[in-house]
């Protein structure tokens, strides 16, 4: 019964126009995914409040609005022990974002590995978008760069949806292209699927 219930209200709001998902947010350590979040939740300003690092919680949640649509925000932690367990967080989500620290490319191999694991533990229906933050930081890497070194090319081969784009937490350049790339990439079908 209570997915006849959610097949209607995904139908309802395909009328309108509107959608409302989940976005699982995954990646290393220090990679900025608690700013990312605190710079979506505050989309104005020049400055963003003090963090606190999700190795002492494990991982935030959040909800905000983007034009008619709603998005729901999972901000796991990047420590090895948080990564091993959030794989059994990732039913709630209908799409992932990896993000990657582009301001440290010694950590781009590491990165590669953990994108391929996370890759593989979801599944494919699901868009994936991969987030290169602190662009602009001095000495940041490009996007072709972060792309060439995590091999982004490869997975798109699979057929899933699947981009990179850059972005800076700290002065929220980028941040539109997202979430219009959220939007455009998350069907009102795997919205449905889960609920």
């Amino acid at each position: 019964m209570g997915s006849v219930i959610s097949t209607a209200k995904v139908a309802a709001n395909a009328l309108f126009g509107s959608k409302n998902f989940t976005l699982m947010m995954v990646g290393l350590d220090n990679t900025g995914k608690t700013s990312l979040l605190s710079r979506l939740k505050r989309r104005e300003g020049t400055t963003l409040p003090p963090t606190i690092r999700t190795i002492m919680i494990g991982f935030n949640i959040e909800s905000i609005s983007y034009g008619q649509h709603t998005i729901q925000i999972w901000d796991f932690g990047g420590s090895e022990t948080i990564r091993q367990i959030a794989h059994c967080y990732y039913w709630h989500g209908h799409a992932f974002a990896f993000v990657v620290d582009a301001a440290a490319p010694a950590r781009l191999a590491e990165a590669k590995d953990e994108l391929e694991r996370v890759w593989l533990e979801t599944e494919n229906q699901y868009p994936f978008l991969v987030i290169a933050n602190k662009m602009d930081l001095v000495g940041a890497a490009d996007l072709f760069v972060v792309e060439e070194a995590l091999g982004i090319q490869r997975l798109a081969r699979s057929g899933r949806a699947i981009a990179l784009k850059g972005v800076s937490a700290l002065n929220g350049d980028g941040f539109d292209e997202v979430l219009e790339w959220l939007v455009q990439n998350i069907s009102y079908t795997v919205i449905a699927r889960r609920g």
